[in-house]
C-alpha cells in the first residue's frame, strides 16, 4: 500500500486560505497567517479591531482578507506605521487669511486674526477702530488705516492725539 498524498491536486480537502500538509496515513490543514481557524474552515482575524497591527497611533488600521494596512491620518506624513505631523503653517499649506497668524497643532492648525481684524482667522476684516473704539483723547481726530489707526490732536490742540492740551491763542 502506499500513502495517497490528500493535498496534491486541486481537490485539498482544506480552506482556500488554509496550507495543506500531507502525512502518513492522513493530512493537516493549517490557516494561513491572518487567518484563524481549524483549517478546514479559516475566517480572516481583524488586525486592526484584535490588536495584531503594528500601525502608528496617529494612523488609521484597515483590514484586509489576511491583512491590514496603516495609513496616517490627515495632518499627518509618513508610511502609516511611523507618521509625524506636519506643520501645515510652516509648509504654507493652511488656508488662514494673510491677516491672520497660523499656528500648528498636532494633526491640524488653527488660524487667528491678527490685531486690528475680526473674523473667523479664515477671513479677517479690517476693524475700524475710530467707529468701535480706541484711545484717542476727545480733543483728537481719529484715522482708521488697514489693521490699525492714528490719533492727532484737533487744531488748537497739542499733543500725541492719546494725550491733547488746548493751546493758549
Amino acid at each position: 500500500c502506499g500513502d495517497v498524498n490528500e493535498c496534491a491536486g486541486g481537490d485539498t480537502p482544506c480552506d482556500t486560505n488554509a496550507t495543506c500538509a500531507n502525512a502518513p496515513g492522513g493530512f493537516s490543514c493549517t490557516c494561513n497567517a491572518g487567518w484563524e481557524g481549524d483549517g478546514g474552515t479559516c475566517t480572516d482575524i481583524n488586525e486592526c479591531t484584535a490588536g495584531g497591527n503594528n500601525c502608528h497611533p496617529d494612523s488609521i488600521c484597515t483590514n484586509n482578507d489576511g491583512s491590514f494596512s496603516c495609513e496616517c491620518k490627515a495632518g499627518y506624513a509618513g508610511d502609516g506605521v511611523q507618521c509625524v505631523d506636519v506643520d501645515e503653517c510652516a509648509v504654507g499649506s493652511h488656508n488662514c487669511s494673510a491677516d491672520a497668524t497660523c499656528t500648528n497643532a498636532p494633526g491640524s492648525f488653527s488660524c487667528t486674526c491678527n490685531a486690528g481684524y475680526s473674523g473667523d482667522g479664515k477671513t479677517c476684516q479690517d476693524i475700524d477702530e475710530c467707529v468701535v473704539g480706541n484711545d484717542c483723547h476727545p480733543d483728537a481726530l481719529c484715522t482708521n488705516s488697514v489693521g490699525s489707526f492714528t490719533c492727532e490732536c484737533r487744531p488748537g490742540f497739542v499733543g500725541d492725539g492719546k494725550t491733547c492740551t488746548d493751546i493758549n491763542e
